[in-house]
């Protein structure tokens, strides 16, 4: 080139071009950087053997029915008193799977899960438009499983949150009826290997051991707790199965008379001259290595023709369950199952789902779900900024995204009253709903002059600094309540 031919401002304009091109891709190493971080369990989780949790006197029932397993079951009820012991197989027994969280190696693949990506191929990232250093992080989609080896972390995190709200939303509420609760405590429940080994394999057994613990601690001096199943417990290079119970709870265990009364079994309190600064870390960390257990159903108790016609009229199963958005656009097409058409139903899939039951993470007490009851939900418009200089964040459609578009969202707060309390509360509600709308108050407001009320915005937990509008969007709530849905899930709460 001569330097005649030289063109210092296309010169200019490339470097500028150049540099742009290296930030945008800083900024996407950032935002998958943060996207993927994850507790340091989560690798032990996922990498390390883990002992199989078949026990084998059961497996021996499997292949042995028919044998009387008188003996076998005798040494079940030593240390257990209250759980019924059948003597003998039952004609279906209810055998359970348990398996780590992330272990469903193929669930990604199946669900779609993983980073979202633009038309150009590049990852859709969220970020602060002042600095990326302050926030950038990349959009993932996710299924909501603690099966899923990319979802677990997020979902043992947000199981965290949820635990959180439900233990506190308990000691709010009594604090305002005048009754103090304490501080929550974290105990771990191990019954005898040889007891807990064999009723953990069947789900009636199962489910008595767990009624028994969960009675128990209430007897001895816990009033609101929820319960995590540990089948297993990190050795060195493995995970050894060795059942045991974590328990966070309300109250002052009598653990003496809890031993005298349950011989053999251990109780101890774990770090019990220190605080639990984060209930949802807490919860979070447990959860990440929790048992998940499938158990059998018998095909006999099933009305099948009942759950096929609840396919074609939702809600005869499941009430409140609707036609979704999919049926309506199937319907249009002249197909699916809003017009009787069932063809593109995965049988096998459907058939696997109903013959099979997971157990779930048990509120007892005071927080059981039973016990505490959603009178309203508060509902706020809202758009994400960044925390640390107040910027709005935006989201960018990969590196070529040099605009980005605003994260806006809708966040809804249920307002929560205990169950004996529901009637009273919903009658003086109802009878001052007009008076609240005439003086622009809402029901987060009724909330707080309530002393048998509370939203949990009021459960003193940090709190986003993202702007609240004064009303809707100008699309229609379903267009961001849906996208929530498929980003987040059914809870359109605790979004940011």
């Amino acid at each position: 080139m001569q330097i005649e031919d030289y063109d210092i401002r296309l010169e200019d304009r490339r470097l500028r071009a150049f540099q742009r091109d290296l930030e945008m891709k800083e900024r996407q190493g950032l935002a998958v950087q943060a996207a993927l971080a994850e507790h340091s369990v989560t690798s032990y989780v996922r990498n390390l053997p883990v002992e199989d949790s078949t026990y084998p006197a059961i497996e021996y029932l499997r292949l042995h029915p028919q044998d009387d397993v008188t003996g076998t079951q005798e040494g079940v009820q030593e240390g257990l008193s209250g759980i019924p012991v059948q003597k003998g197989p039952e004609p279906y027994r209810q055998y359970i799977s348990w398996c780590m969280p992330a272990h469903d190696l193929t669930r990604p693949d199946r669900k779609g899960c993983g980073f979202i990506r633009s038309s150009a191929g590049g990852i859709v990232y969220s970020a602060c438009p002042e600095d990326p250093e302050h926030h950038c992080k990349g959009k993932r989609r996710h299924c909501w499983s603690l099966r899923c080896p990319k979802c677990m972390n997020d979902t043992a995190l947000k199981r965290g949150v949820q635990i959180e709200k439900q233990l506190l939303s308990y000691k709010v509420l009594s604090e305002k009826k005048g009754i103090g609760v304490g501080d929550i405590g974290h105990w771990v429940v191990s019954p005898p290997q040889d007891l807990v080994k064999r009723l953990c394999q069947t789900k009636p057994e199962f489910d008595d051991l767990c009624k028994h613990i969960d009675d128990s601690m209430v007897a001895f001096g816990a009033t609101a707790g929820v319960t995590i199943f540990h089948p297993w417990r990190q050795k060195e290079s493995d995970w050894e199965f060795s059942p045991h119970f974590h328990i966070l709870c309300y109250g002052r265990i009598d653990t003496t008379e809890f031993r005298r009364q349950n011989p053999g079994w251990l109780i101890k309190k774990v770090h019990s001259r220190e605080k639990i600064r984060s209930i949802r870390h807490t919860a979070a960390y447990l959860t990440t290595h929790m048992g998940l257990g499938m158990a059998e159903k018998d095909p006999d108790d099933i009305d099948w023709d009942l759950k096929v016609l609840d396919m074609l009229v939702p809600g005869l199963l499941s009430p409140g369950a609707d036609y979704t958005e999919k049926d309506y656009n199937e319907k249009g097409e002249g197909k699916g199952r809003m017009l009787g058409d069932l063809s593109g139903i995965d049988w096998e899939q459907w058939t696997m789902k109903s013959l099979s039951v997971e157990f779930k993470i048990r509120y007892w007490g005071g927080a059981s779900k039973r016990n505490i009851r959603t009178l309203g939900v508060y509902r706020q418009y809202k758009i994400r900024v960044c925390r640390h200089c107040h910027t709005i964040l935006r989201t960018y459609d990969g590196i070529h995204d040099c605009v980005g578009t605003y994260i806006r969202y809708i966040r809804d707060d249920p307002v929560v009253v205990f169950a004996e309390d529901f009637e009273l509360v919903n009658a003086v509600f109802q009878s001052f709903k007009s008076r609240l709308r005439e003086e622009h108050l809402t029901i987060v407001d009724f909330s707080r002059m309530c002393p048998l009320a509370l939203c949990t915005l009021d459960l003193g937990l940090p709190m986003d600094e993202d702007l609240v509008m004064t009303g809707p969007f100008e699309e229609p709530d379903e267009y961001f309540l849906r996208r929530q849905r498929e980003a987040f899930g059914r809870e359109t709460e605790a979004i940011a």
